[in-house]
């Protein structure tokens, strides 16, 4: 695959910190202190790492500009740069400028708010999101630098087809996708989307893909794109993830387990249907189908229990 974009970048977030509000899906948040911070444009391709594995990608449709805003720093107090980095394992800081490289005690950092512009990358209109779990590692042969540890990290144009082929489960051909009247259009101006996520469901797919493979627990094989992970629980109530607690279903069948229009029974692991669905040939195959998970990895009966319970009352209410 040839480049059509002339600049094409990595963005790193980590699920665990605080500092920006980035929401993986649509927008990526940073400042003027973040190195290549004046080198992001509107129509440059980028790729999304969150913790150590790709999220997905998209192209740059709008930037947002914050003047004036209050940033907590860390900075060497020998040579004053912010590039510090805290180090667990040895319970002080480091400093990253190549110049210093100074091993800091946490009471020596220089602590301050200062003031800095802020800036949001939005890419929603065109995001596609990981269907396979794809470590960070994979595409450090894209990047122009392996050294470093910045947050925007720039990539070889020419070297990510094959990366966006497999983070995309398909064929990617970038000037089908983004022909030039495309580009033209995202360089014109932008439109926002907002697109809320669970937090951490991304990661609990990915462990749900670990778990079952490539597979609906009700129809079998599947193509990933169409594969969600489902809790047997309300997480809006428990608001945690658990591996034992979840399948992997086809997007259609996800949308019928949360209606409780399917559901399984927990002592012999077979599907059963409201009465509803019956008139439905595509749906009306699955009644007493076993679950399609390998042995020694059905989910929780516990969990299986509850479901079905609450299914049970909306069969009857048909």
């Amino acid at each position: 695959m040839q480049p059509v974009f002339e600049r094409a970048w990595l963005f790193i977030s980590k699920s665990s910190s605080d500092v920006y509000d980035d929401n993986i899906s649509s927008y990526y948040s940073y400042d003027d202190n973040v190195p290549n911070w004046q080198r992001v444009k509107v129509g440059d391709l980028v790729i999304i790492r969150e913790d150590d594995y790709l999220a997905g990608w998209s192209i740059v449709d709008g930037l947002d500009v914050m003047l004036n805003q209050p940033k907590a720093m860390f900075r060497c107090p020998r040579c004053g740069s912010a590039s510090i980095r805290f180090r667990k394992k040895m319970s002080d800081y480091r400093c990253d400028n190549k110049t210093c490289n100074s091993d800091i005690p946490e009471s020596e950092v220089i602590r301050s708010f200062e003031s800095v512009t802020q800036f949001r990358a939005n890419y929603a209109l065109n995001w596609n999101e990981g269907v396979r779990r794809i470590s960070s590692k994979e595409i450090e042969p894209a990047l122009v630098s392996a050294n470093g540890q910045n947050s925007i990290r720039p990539l070889k144009p020419e070297a990510i087809g094959p990366i966006l082929e497999k983070l995309s489960g398909r064929s990617v051909d970038l000037r089908k996708d983004f022909p030039p009247d495309t580009i033209q259009f995202l360089m014109g101006g932008h439109s926002e989307a907002t697109v809320r996520r669970r937090r951490g469901q991304r990661a609990f797919r990915f462990a749900m893909l670990d778990r079952f493979g490539e597979r609906c627990a009700f129809t079998g094989v599947q193509p990933p794109q169409v594969l969600e992970a489902a809790h047997l629980y309300s997480y809006a109530e428990v608001g945690q993830h658990y591996s034992d607690a979840g399948l992997l279903l086809r997007r259609d069948c996800h949308t019928l387990f949360d209606a409780k229009l399917v559901t399984i029974d927990p002592k012999s692991y077979k599907i059963e249907i409201a009465p509803y669905l019956e008139q439905y040939a595509t749906y009306r195959g699955l009644k007493d189908k076993s679950l399609q998970v390998e042995q020694g990895f059905e989910p929780s009966p516990d969990y299986l229990e509850i479901h079905h319970r609450e299914a049970m009352a909306v069969f009857n209410s048909y």
